[in-house]
């Protein structure tokens, strides 16, 4: 297998890479306990999907330490981030879904985790049987990729609409921004993935984009939790 980095990893930069995964985690654990005081029934269905997301991201970034200090080329670890990142995202962004409309007295499917179950299983299984199919294509890589990128905005979308309506104005602004950042790091990782300087640029654009989403999160965590508290989360919170 050829290596997917023509250049010596730097320890430095291998280290760099676990800032945004902080960043990303601390974001999301207050997203997952904003759900769980919405909805109890939700509650597991944030927290599992948390955890996926979390270990996606800690596998890459361990995958460049290996390579900056052992040379170890376990491409598993950076290869299967979505199988990761995908289903987490998708059970994140249908709990806070289901979340927003018990808080507005709406029904959702039972049992709650019946749904996204059903999504995440079918996304993959069709990548598996991509890879299956053609073991040396990425296709199945890049489907899990649209799964990921539709689960994370759909997750920021319903953020957004909550921040909005609770009057957050920087936070629904912080985490357009992660959106943003979003897509201008998946057009970077288009680009040759062999220079020294792109991998820095990525990497703090990165870090940058989920320490606004982490902020955000924080913002609309406290203002749920305290008008939770004061009975005055209003209806308006639910999409329809």
């Amino acid at each position: 297998m050829d290596p997917k980095y023509t250049f010596d990893m730097p320890l430095l930069l291998a280290l760099h890479d676990y800032l945004p995964v902080i960043f990303s985690a601390a974001g999301l654990c207050l997203l997952a306990q904003m759900v769980t005081r919405m909805s109890r029934a939700a509650g597991p269905l944030a927290w599992l999907g948390f955890l996926l997301v979390v270990a996606g991201g800690v596998f890459k970034a361990t995958y460049k330490l290996d390579m900056a200090t052992v040379g170890a080329d376990y491409r598993w670890m950076d290869s299967g981030i979505f199988v990761w990142m995908g289903p987490g995202f998708t059970l994140l962004a249908y709990a806070l879904w289901a979340a927003q409309r018990t808080v507005a007295g709406k029904s959702t499917p039972q049992p709650v985790w019946l749904v996204p179950a059903l999504l995440c299983a079918l996304a993959l299984g069709t990548a598996a049987y991509l890879w299956m199919s053609n073991p040396q294509s990425r296709t199945w890589s890049f489907m899990l990729l649209g799964v990921t990128t539709v689960g994370n905005f759909a997750l920021s979308g319903l953020a957004i609409l909550q921040a909005r309506r609770q009057g957050l104005t920087l936070a629904a602004a912080l985490f357009v921004v992660n959106i943003l950042a979003i897509l201008g790091l998946q057009g970077m990782a288009r680009l040759s993935q062999d220079n020294l300087t792109l991998q820095w640029i990525q990497q703090f654009s990165n870090m940058f984009s989920n320490l606004a989403f982490a902020v955000a999160a924080w913002q609309l965590h406290n203002n749920t939790k305290a008008r939770l508290e004061a009975g005055t989360l209003v209806s308006r919170t639910a999409t329809a």
